[in-house]
């Protein structure tokens, strides 16, 4: 007599992690290295996935991560460019700061500090095709003539610079709203027209720094770390907000990294060449004296693990 034959039971619906970010630079790149190290979980990038949510990482949007965290749903919280303004962090069961070694500084009470937010493989700079530019004011309205004004006379002066060589444009990573997008690039000028913008949520500026010859960027500890992975010269742009002007100061205080002089931009960007080893020495000396092994993102990645395991 055969034994009577057994349904299988359903397998447990799969926990799925909210993964997003605000749509800037710098949170882009961080949510993107992140997720990179979480491939044995389910990511899913609609912030309404109903109760199979078992988690979220959040880079800067601290609107998103106080709703979630509302709503009974574990945050990571990764603020990815420094402390959110007037360190005001949301609720949220766990918080990390993206604090590169090379820039020090003190550490936060209930924070904790991830060190460098790195690709997950290095990008090392061998054809040398050309320059990328990354120009980041993601808070730009176009009916702010004089921001618009000031901000287009930048990615123009940045695109001289980044041409320096007679090499080509490979691309220009533009982190600004698309609703001001158009008004940027005509105050830019009418040749910057064919300029190879991508956006912030394309992961291609990675790709580009393989084949590039110099990066030159708003201020940003993104760019840093993505210069520093490359081994390719950096050139950084004057800010273009009180965030901005923060940011440049402690990068060039603790780099050295040459800032574009609008009123020379080949020879500053010959200058950015020059640098290039001292730039790429220095920054690693500071990240093996602070014991910044460029780990952050999958530190990150622990503590949305440890959050499945023992959300409360």
């Amino acid at each position: 007599m055969s034994s009577p034959t057994t349904a299988p039971h359903p397998a447990p619906p799969r926990l799925r992690v909210l993964a997003a970010a605000r749509p800037t630079l710098e949170s882009q790149a961080a949510l993107r290295h992140v997720s990179a190290h979480l491939t044995e979980v389910e990511l899913t990038a609609e912030p309404d996935a109903g109760p199979a949510l078992g988690a979220a990482v959040v880079c800067d949007d601290d609107v998103l991560a106080a709703r979630l965290s509302a709503s009974g749903v574990p945050v990571v919280f990764v603020a990815s460019g420094g402390p959110p303004p007037g360190d005001t962090w949301p609720p949220s069961a766990v918080r990390c700061l993206h604090r590169p070694g090379w820039l020090g500084g003190q550490r936060a009470m209930g924070v904790h500090t991830v060190g460098t937010i790195a690709p997950p493989r290095a990008a090392r700079a061998r054809a040398a095709r050309g320059a990328v530019l990354q120009l980041s004011t993601p808070d730009l309205h176009p009916a702010d003539h004089a921001a618009v004004a000031r901000a287009g006379a930048t990615l123009r002066t940045a695109a001289e610079a980044a041409r320096y060589d007679g090499k080509p444009l490979l691309g220009v990573v533009l982190d600004a709203p698309v609703s001001a997008r158009p008004a940027l690039l005509s105050a830019a000028g009418e040749d910057t027209g064919t300029l190879p913008v991508i956006g912030v949520e394309e992961a291609a500026t990675e790709r580009l720094l393989a084949e590039a010859s110099l990066l030159v960027s708003s201020p940003l500890l993104t760019a840093v770390n993505q210069a520093h992975a490359a081994r390719v010269p950096l050139l950084l742009l004057p800010a273009l907000d009180a965030d901005q002007a923060g940011r440049l100061a402690g990068i060039t205080e603790a780099t050295c990294i040459e800032v574009l002089d609008a009123t020379s931009p080949d020879s500053s960007a010959a200058r950015a060449v020059r640098g290039a080893d001292p730039l790429w020495n220095s920054v690693s000396r500071a990240l093996e004296h602070a014991g910044d092994d460029r780990r952050g993102a999958q530190r990150v990645a622990r503590q949305v693990r440890q959050l499945l395991l023992a959300p409360f």
